[in-house]
Formats: structure tokens, C-alpha cells, sequence
């Protein structure tokens, strides 16, 4: 084929109810932003609504911090009935092909990505089911939440309205039926792990339904604004430092969960219990931004090609933005301490920023690097002891890469004498011209809703070779996303990309950026020609173009790109596309 398909499932996310109700801390404790004071005699009555509405939030978190003893319990009982009832009942699951050299067929992909997903909503469902007897003992502080919350009102309608929304979803989440997570486990396993049981099929089918709703609705933050208070900054702090004891008591609740995962035969991943990170070092750059290094767990391609078992992740904070944004990507992060051969220094290129980052022997103390104008920058490297994979150091630092260049490292003891000399490679790291207007952003281009009523954004992120990357999220599994290789070989004005779903929720999503001479874009369907949706993009993206999609319930059998004047740019057959699509929908269906 000309082209390869390259799909891939959604990433795993954790989204059962333990991990909701320490989200739902934070929650209250942003909104609580929007303020609550002592209301004056002559505040308004939307100011009363508000203050009433904050303040119940910090009864309910007070009352969330009074149940916390008593939830622990619950979760641990019923994690121990769990363990004794389902020991190793998922022990024969398979995994995922990951061999990067051998390219799976769309069939395989598609077989992939049902186990994928149907992991997860398994895995959600233990949580879940491990947290529902916790959510029992707090439900009465949740009930007597919603009865103060209930008798509101503004004199915007969408601002009761949303928050009767949000209080009804909490209710819901809270009674959810109980869930014999052990039988819907077995009949997953029997089934040669090919078919969720009803329950568990419904079980999904009600968290997406709330999720649609939930991104549906207007958030509440901007609806309250309005009201603030400059005073109400005492029971915003009051409120944060409840909501960050609850949240310190997630990892506890996270160890549960993954000790019973492990218990029932969940297959280990390395590195995959969490644990609150032990702070080796901070620091700051010669760019400015600061740094953190963490201690953890190795795991990823470390685990599966070496025998390194520790490592230390640093985390830069850049000030481009408000908020910051903590960025822990780029190669060699997490940085590997052991074995030795795998101390080789890292550069890469964040947003004008040269990075160099390496482990170093427990001997050096410091650092100087040499730059390509003569300048030298010396820094003191974050030792980490033995217990925390050492002894060993690790050296952090970033430059403007517009400047200079770095050209060498210089590693020195404690008596400032060498221990080592490290040549880097010529690595130019060039400030892109927009970068300082969109670091990192996430732009909302378009929504919209499938042939089957679901809804989806298409959002624009980043800039990759002077374009901005695209996304869909359709919020249903699968959520399926596909790049053409001839973007990549032979610049097309339509270079368009496909999100894709199957049954029972079956859609196909093209989306792309026109460039010139293109103009419109027309697909061909069985019901005819259906000319494309032309969004104009945002000055500040730096497109070429508009954005250009079109949500179908199967794939089209042509693209037609037109020039202002109607003629033909190009037409580009999807005959193959649609047959490899349907391959993998193949491998997706379930039984």
C-alpha cells in the first residue's frame, strides 16, 4: 500500500470513583477561587447565592476530611473481599504486540485496541468497586450538600441551572448500583478476554454518558466571577488547605487499588504503583526556569532493555505562561542511575530552550559547561543516596539557545579538580519565530457531533514545522487516530488526518488544515457530494489555512480539492483507506 495505517487507542486513564472524589476536592477548592466572603446588608442576592453556594463547598470538604479514617477503612474491606474472592481470575490476559520493528495489520491494531479499552474498563471497575463503600459513608455529607445547594438561585438562569447540573452528577456518581466487579471479571476471562459482560458494558455506557454531559455544560468558574469579593481570600485558603489534605490521603487509596490489581492478575508494569515523590534537589537555570528532581522508579524502555531499576525525573517550570507549565518530556527523562553505560548526556530543544541533562558519578560535585562563545556556566549537581537509586549525581541545566551553543561538560570533585570531560554534538537550538505567542496552548477550533448524536472537538496544540498539530477527542472508544505518510513525503494543500470509530458508536472524522491553491474540499458519499466544513483558524496559530472536517458515518470514497474558481486542485481515492478502516474495525468488534 501506499500508505500505512497508524492508529492508536486512547490513552489509559484512571477515572474511577476513588480517583473522582480526590479530583472532586480539587474541584471545590478551584471554584472556591471565584470567592466567598461575609456578605454585606447590601450585597445582591446573586452575591448571597454565591456566598451560600462557597460556603457550602467548604462544609462539604470539612466534612469530607472528618470521613477520611472511615473511608480508608471501607476502601481496605473491600479490597480484602476482592483479593480473597477473585485471586489470579485475570492471570491469562494477553497483551498488546509492542514490537516496533514488526508493523501489525490493521486487523491486529484493531484486536489491540479492543483489549486495550476493555482493560480499562475493567480495571476502572475494580476501582470503582473498591471505592463504592467509602462513597456510602459519605454520602450524607453529599445529600445535605445538595439540600443547601438546591434552594439557590441567580438571576442568570445558566448559573443555577449548571450548578443543579454539577450536584445531580455527584448524586448520580453515588448510586451507581454495586458492582460485582469478581463476576464481571470471570466473564471477561472466559470469554478468551474478548467480550465485556452486560453489566460491565453498562457499567461504561453510563460513565461516557456522564462524561458527554459533563463536557457539554458551560464551566461554572466564569458564571460566579462576577460575584467575587476581595475579602473571600480567607476561606479560599481555609478551603485549598483542606482540599490538599484530602488529596495527600489519594495515595494511600492508589496503593490499595494496585496491590489488588496485581492480586487478581492484572498483568505488573513496571513502575506502575504510585508513591509520593521523594525530592532529591531543586535548582535554577542559567535560562531562569527552575527544576525539581525526583526520585522513581524506572519503567517504559528502561524496564524492558536494561537492567537500570532506579532513576530520577526532572521537572523544568517554565515562566512563558500564566499558569506555569511543568514540562518532564525529552530524551533521557527519567535519567537512568545505574547501570553506568547509561550515563550519556541528553540535549534537546523546549520552546527556545537547550536542555542538557545527564546522571554523573557520586565524585562530582559540579559541572561547567562550555559554550561555543567561551562562556562557561558552573553549577553544583542533586546527589541522590544510595536508597534512592545512588550513590550518584544528577546535572540539570538549560541555556537561551539563540545565544549559544553548548559545546562541552567539564565534570569536577570536590577539590575542583577533573573528573571527567564530556564533548557534546552540535546541537543548534533556535527559538521558533511564534513560539513566545502559543507555548504549549490548547485552541478549541471546532465542535461538532458524529452521525450517531456524540460530540467531538477538534482543538489545535503546539507547532510542528510551522503548523499547528490537530486533535480530535469524540469521547468515544474507540477514539482512533490516523496520519497519512504522504504528508511527510510530498506536502498536499489538504494534508488531512482521520479519527475513527466502531460499533456501536461508528464514525469517521477527517480534519486537516487547506492550504493554497486549495479552497474547499468536497467528499464523496453514497448519498453524493458533501462539501467539508471551513473554520478560519486563529491568527495567533500561525496556520497556512482554515481548518477543514467533516464527520461521516463511514468513511468517503473520494476527496475533491477545488480552487476558488472551482476548478480541480487534486482528487485522492479512499477506497483503500475505507477497506484498511474496516479491517480494523473487525479485529474491534467484540465476541
Amino acid at each position: 500500500m501506499s500508505r500505512r495505517l497508524v492508529m492508536r487507542a486512547r490513552r489509559q486513564r484512571w477515572t474511577g470513583r476513588w480517583s473522582g472524589r480526590a479530583a472532586a476536592a480539587l474541584v471545590l477548592a478551584s471554584t472556591a477561587l471565584c470567592g466567598s466572603a461575609p456578605i454585606a446588608a447590601g450585597s445582591s442576592a446573586d452575591e448571597q447565592a454565591t456566598h451560600a453556594y462557597l460556603l457550602a463547598q467548604y462544609r462539604l470538604l470539612t466534612a469530607f476530611q472528618h470521613d477520611a479514617a472511615a473511608v480508608r477503612g471501607a476502601e481496605r474491606a473491600a479490597a480484602t473481599q476482592i483479593a480473597r474472592e477473585c485471586r489470579g481470575v485475570l492471570s491469562g490476559m494477553p497483551q498488546p504486540s509492542l514490537n516496533p520493528i514488526t508493523v501489525p495489520t490493521p486487523r491486529a491494531k484493531g484486536e489491540n485496541a479492543r483489549l486495550t479499552n476493555q482493560q480499562q474498563t475493567i480495571e476502572t471497575e475494580l476501582a470503582t468497586a473498591i471505592a463504592q463503600p467509602g462513597d456510602s459513608v459519605h454520602r450524607p455529607a453529599e445529600e445535605t450538600y445538595a439540600a443547601e445547594v438546591s434552594q439557590l438561585s441567580w438571576s442568570d438562569p445558566t448559573t443555577a441551572s449548571r450548578v443543579q447540573g454539577i450536584t445531580a452528577i455527584r448524586l448520580e456518581d453515588l448510586s451507581t448500583p454495586a458492582l460485582s466487579f469478581c463476576a464481571d471479571a470471570r466473564a471477561w476471562a472466559q470469554s478468551g478476554y474478548r467480550a465485556l459482560s452486560t453489566a460491565s458494558r453498562e457499567f461504561e455506557a453510563s460513565r461516557e454518558a456522564r462524561k458527554r454531559t459533563a463536557r457539554e455544560e458551560p464551566p461554572l468558574e466564569p458564571l460566579l466571577k462576577p460575584y467575587e469579593n476581595a475579602s473571600d481570600r480567607a476561606l479560599i485558603r481555609k478551603t485549598r488547605a483542606v482540599a490538599k489534605k484530602l488529596f495527600s490521603g489519594v495515595f494511600a487509596t492508589l496503593k490499595t487499588v494496585f496491590r489488588v490489581r496485581r492480586i487478581v492478575g492484572f498483568p505488573h508494569t513496571a513502575g506502575e504503583e504510585p508513591r509520593k515523590p521523594i525530592v532529591l534537589g531543586r535548582g535554577r537555570t542559567a535560562a531562569g526556569t527552575r527544576f525539581v528532581v525526583d526520585s522513581s522508579s524506572s519503567s517504559g524502555l528502561f524496564s524492558s532493555v536494561s537492567s537500570c531499576h532506579r532513576s530520577a525525573t526532572v521537572a523544568y517550570t517554565r515562566l512563558g505562561g500564566s499558569p506555569e507549565v511543568l514540562i518532564v518530556g525529552g530524551p533521557n527523562n527519567p535519567i537512568c542511575l545505574s547501570p553506568p553505560h547509561l550515563r550519556h548526556p541528553a540535549l534537546f530543544c523546549e520552546v527556545g530552550l537547550e536542555t542538557i541533562q545527564t546522571a554523573v558519578p557520586a565524585s562530582v560535585r559540579s559541572v561547567r559547561l562550555v559554550l561555543a562563545n567561551g562562556r562557561t556556566i558552573e553549577s553544583r549537581v542533586v546527589h541522590g543516596p544510595r536508597r534512592d537509586g545512588g550513590p550518584a549525581g544528577i546535572y540539570a541545566q538549560e541555556i537561551r539557545g539563540s545565544s549559544s551553543h553548548a559545546v562541552s561538560l567539564i565534570e569536577l570533585n570536590a577539590g575542583n579538580e577533573v573528573v571527567l570531560t564530556l564533548h557534546l554534538p552540535r546541537y543548534r537550538c533556535v527559538k521558533p519565530r511564534h513560539q513566545q505567542e502559543f507555548p504549549l496552548n490548547v485552541a478549541e477550533l471546532a465542535t461538532g457531533h458524529t452521525p450517531d448524536g456524540e460530540p467531538f472537538t477538534i482543538s489545535a496544540f503546539g507547532e510542528f514545522n510551522g503548523a499547528p498539530g490537530l486533535s480530535v477527542d469524540a469521547g468515544v472508544n474507540p477514539e482512533l487516530n490516523e496520519l497519512t505518510l504522504e504528508e511527510l513525503q510530498s506536502p498536499k494543500a489538504f494534508p488531512w488526518s482521520l479519527s475513527i470509530g466502531c460499533a456501536p458508536h461508528p464514525y469517521a472524522i477527517l480534519y486537516g488544515i487547506l492550504a493554497p491553491p486549495g479552497t474547499s474540499v468536497t467528499a464523496q458519499t453514497p448519498q453524493g457530494a458533501v462539501a467539508l466544513n471551513v473554520v478560519p483558524a486563529e491568527a495567533r496559530l500561525h496556520a497556512k489555512g482554515p481548518l477543514v472536517y467533516g464527520a461521516f458515518s463511514a468513511l468517503p470514497s473520494e476527496l475533491i480539492v477545488r480552487r476558488s474558481d472551482g476548478s480541480t486542485v487534486y482528487t485522492e481515492s479512499l477506497v483503500a483507506k475505507d477497506k484498511e478502516a474496516a479491517e480494523f474495525c473487525e479485529g474491534y468488534v467484540e465476541g
